[in-house]
C-alpha cells in the first residue's frame, strides 16, 4: 500500500471540513470562532501588518479564508443531528460574517473607508 504524501492528508482533511463532515462544534467553536476569528487571523493580520502590507491589501487576503471556513461550517450546521437551535445559530453568525465581508469587499472596490465613517 502506498503512503500518503502531508500534501494528500491536508487536502483530505480541507475537503472533510468544507464538507461539513467535521462536527459542528469542532468547525464552528474549534476551527471557525476559536482557530480562525480569534488567534490564527489576529496573528496573520498583525504579522502582514508588520511586513508593511496595508489594511485593505490584509483584509482581502483573510476574506478568501473566512468565506471557505464559513462555508465548511454551514455545511456542518446543515448535516447536524443535536438540537436545531445551535444549527441555526452558526448559520446566523456565519451569514452576518460573510455579509460583512461582503460589504467590506463592495467598499474597497470602491474606495470607501468604512474605519473612518
Amino acid at each position: 500500500m502506498k503512503k500518503k504524501t502531508i500534501v494528500v492528508e491536508i487536502i483530505e482533511i480541507f475537503i472533510h471540513y468544507i464538507a461539513g463532515k467535521t462536527p459542528l462544534k469542532i468547525s464552528f467553536w474549534g476551527i471557525y470562532i476559536f482557530g480562525w476569528n480569534i488567534v490564527t487571523a489576529y496573528v496573520f493580520m498583525l504579522l502582514l501588518s508588520r511586513l508593511g502590507l496595508e489594511r485593505s491589501t490584509i483584509e482581502l487576503l483573510t476574506y478568501p479564508i473566512t468565506t471557505i471556513l464559513g462555508i465548511g461550517v454551514w455545511n456542518s450546521a446543515s448535516i447536524f443531528k443535536g438540537k436545531k437551535i445551535w444549527a441555526v445559530l452558526a448559520k446566523i453568525i456565519v451569514g452576518i460574517q460573510i455579509f460583512a465581508v461582503l460589504v467590506n469587499l463592495v467598499a474597497l472596490i470602491f474606495g470607501i473607508d468604512l474605519a473612518n465613517l
